[in-house]
């Protein structure tokens, strides 16, 4: 059972007051407000017992001789229907919609299709405990939509070429035959003969209110430091770490703010990368973001904002190895990101670039899409890899070498790090020349010399210009190494071995 409320000379919010005392399962349609009256009954007796009292309810709250509008049916379609067309209270019996829509005007669809098109007015959010101050920047809770300034034209098309066909009732236009209804007035006409007679088109979508998931505290006494504020911490955010459970949501962004005694305030942004709600997880993510970026005088007020999202329901295969938990993943980046700095923890991603060995830190993701999984197995759709003999395993710091070179090739390799041989070469191919970045600023020095120790740049992060030979060769225990040579200052490097 259904139970629509509509009053005109009622504003949207009352109507909704009206709703929520009666049942949180309510969803509001423009300017009718719609009922889930299933189980009511136990409450407030029979279907007309239930309409009374809603109408009391509304009575009370209508101005002057303005009568409300009270319509219970076995279908949310023909409740809103009656709602809008029928005055006072009407109360159909399960199976007979269609004779109570029969008598009601074809203008009352024009009506219900309206009310799609207004958005639904929020109720107000309640106040958070301590809003002394707003956070510095846009906060998360303050976007406003724009109303739509167009309106919709007086007359509808449908509603003109029913007149003309004499079509003046919905009992008139449930008796038309549906195939002769959708040939002549397409999927819309359909659509409103399955609405008169009192048909569902979709399932009733339950008001939620829109609670900020947000705390604060005013402190007695101002602190200082991380330990303190994590006792603070831990206050604010095990409550809404339960309502997160509660709502089946998890964070996906926190907003920290703290003002300070020098009347500042603070914000830090902390983007997670999976929805979580661990209360200490939470606080530990906080306090090591703190840490890399402390505040710089004691604290007043202590203010947590959360943006929820749908928490993430996991299920592991028995085919693929389980990952670990975001929870654990996120608080260990963060231990690393707080020991050394934001821009030296992350997935090395390749970049658009000739640089050898060149790659950018990008942010660390435990879980992989399905379309950027990269298929290593051989098979006929990857003949490059079916055929695939050997691959080049590169040194993150090249090996400073020793080379002895006869005739413009190297033909002995003197090398002191441990684990690798030396010795003479049996076979070498090259050399193959590469170069690029000379043109650069970035690629001098500030004496305005050109760097060319493309390696020494590798090692010390610096972007610069490099100029360097390629060799593959073979020495006498079948070893295949790739040596290079900086050529302007004729410095060999062991870059890497084939394997």
């Amino acid at each position: 059972m259904f139970a629509a409320l509509y009053a005109p000379a009622l504003p949207a919010a009352a109507l909704v007051d009206v709703a929520r005392a009666f049942t949180p399962r309510f969803e509001q349609l423009g300017s009718v407000v719609l009922l889930d009256a299933s189980g009511l009954s136990r409450l407030f007796g029979s279907a007309q017992e239930l309409g009374e009292h809603l109408r009391d309810a509304l009575s009370k709250l209508s101005p002057g001789d303005s009568v409300p509008r009270i319509a219970i049916a076995s279908t949310q379609t023909a409740a809103t229907l009656l709602a809008l067309g029928s005055p006072g209270l009407t109360v159909v019996m399960p199976g007979k919609e269609a004779i109570a829509l029969a008598p009601l005007g074809v203008s009352v669809l024009d009506q219900f299709e309206k009310l799609s098109e207004h958005p639904r007015t929020p109720s107000p959010a309640p106040q958070a405990p301590y809003a002394p101050y707003a956070p510095v920047g846009k906060h998360p809770r303050a976007t406003h939509q724009a109303s739509n300034p167009k309106k919709r034209a007086p007359e509808n098309r449908l509603l003109e070429i029913f007149s003309k066909w004499g079509i003046r009732t919905l009992g008139a236009l449930s008796a038309l035959s549906g195939p002769e209804i959708h040939e002549r007035f397409g999927e819309r006409g359909a659509l409103w003969q399955t609405l008169a007679r009192g048909g569902e088109l979709r399932p009733m979508v339950p008001w939620v209110d829109e609670v900020p998931f947000e705390a604060a505290l005013e402190l007695e006494w101002p602190i200082e430091g991380l330990e303190p504020l994590s006792f603070v911490l831990a206050r604010l955010l095990e409550p809404l770490a339960d309502r997160l459970e509660r709502a089946d949501r998890g964070a996906a962004m926190i907003y920290t703010s703290l003002r300070l005694t020098s009347r500042s305030v603070f914000t830090r942004t902390l983007q997670l990368p999976a929805p979580m709600r661990d209360p200490k997880t939470l606080r530990t993510l906080i306090l090591l973001d703190l840490e890399s970026h402390p505040p710089d005088a004691p604290i007043d007020i202590v203010r947590v904002f959360i943006e929820p999202t749908p928490a993430k329901v996991l299920q592991w295969t028995l085919l693929e190895r389980a990952q670990p938990a975001p929870e654990q993943v996120s608080t260990l980046l963060a231990r690393l990101t707080a020991l050394m700095g934001a821009n030296h923890v992350g997935s090395a991603a390749l970049v658009d670039s000739w640089r050898p060995g060149a790659f950018e830190m990008r942010e660390f993701r435990s879980t992989i899409d399905d379309q950027s999984k990269i298929d290593v197995r051989p098979s006929p759709n990857n003949p490059a890899i079916a055929n695939l003999q050997s691959a080049l395993r590169r040194f993150r710091f090249p090996i400073p070498t020793r080379v002895v070179v006869s005739e413009g090739r190297p033909v002995r390799v003197q090398t002191d790090r441990q684990g690798f041989s030396s010795g003479a070469i049996v076979e070498a191919a090259g050399p193959w020349r590469t170069s690029g970045e000379w043109w650069s600023a970035s690629a001098r020095d500030q004496s305005g010399e050109l760097r060319r120790d493309h390696h020494a740049v590798a090692a010390s992060g610096r972007e610069g210009g490099w100029d360097k030979d390629e060799w593959d060769v073979a020495m006498t225990d079948g070893t295949v190494y790739r040596l290079v040579v900086e050529r302007e200052v004729g410095q060999w490097f062991l870059e890497g071995v084939i394997d």
